[in-house]
């Protein structure tokens, strides 16, 4: 993991551009088409530039780990918890894919996401210890507003979006009910 996010951004976009000419280069080399023939050939070219495009957010990804270490620190001290930097860093990879617009259509909508997502979040918690589980407990013991507090803390340490969607009051709703969700499912509360 790179431990600065402006040399990670700084990488992965050199890996792009570096990654976007040579991938084109070798297609065209391969194939035994000239260069001048790029017009003709644009997929290949387009190709080159998705696969470029995927190298650099895996670059770029790495450059989270600062976000990650913040987290952790935050959370660690704020719940009293040992959580792993590594698994901290894989959640805040997880909500960075889920786009602010899609927070906010699930919170207008007051989408149950436990019941959407069961079979993943069942085949997950499958894996989990004892302990990982009582640790979920606590978590979401932890009254909503509370809760809330803590993702707008998140936000000021991350700058993640999509922790600032979900800690205004619009999202105590959608909290409320998958949070209720989750206990019926994890602990047939």
């Amino acid at each position: 993991m790179i431990k600065n996010k402006t040399i990670a951004a700084i990488m992965a976009v050199l890996t792009f551009i570096a990654g976007s000419v040579l991938l084109t280069v070798i297609i065209f080399y391969a194939l035994g088409y000239p260069l001048s023939s790029i017009p003709q050939n644009q997929p290949f070219v387009f190709l080159a530039i998705l696969v470029s495009a995927f190298l650099a957010s895996r670059v770029y990804g790495r450059g989270s780990s600062e976000r990650a270490a913040k987290a952790t620190k935050y959370l660690n001290e704020t719940l009293r918890l040992d959580l792993d930097e590594k698994d901290v860093w894989k959640a805040l990879r997880a909500v960075e894919h889920m786009p602010t617009y899609a927070l906010k259509k699930y919170i207008t909508l007051n989408i149950n996401a436990v019941d959407e997502f069961e079979v993943r979040i069942t085949d997950y918690t499958d894996k989990l210890s004892e302990e990982e589980l009582q640790t979920i407990k606590r978590i979401i013991e932890i009254p909503v507003p509370e809760l809330q507090n803590i993702l707008n803390n998140l936000y000021l340490e991350t700058k993640m979006e999509q922790f600032q969607v979900l800690a205004g009051p619009e999202a105590k709703p959608l909290i409320e009910l998958n949070i209720k969700e989750l206990r019926k499912l994890l602990f047939n509360e």
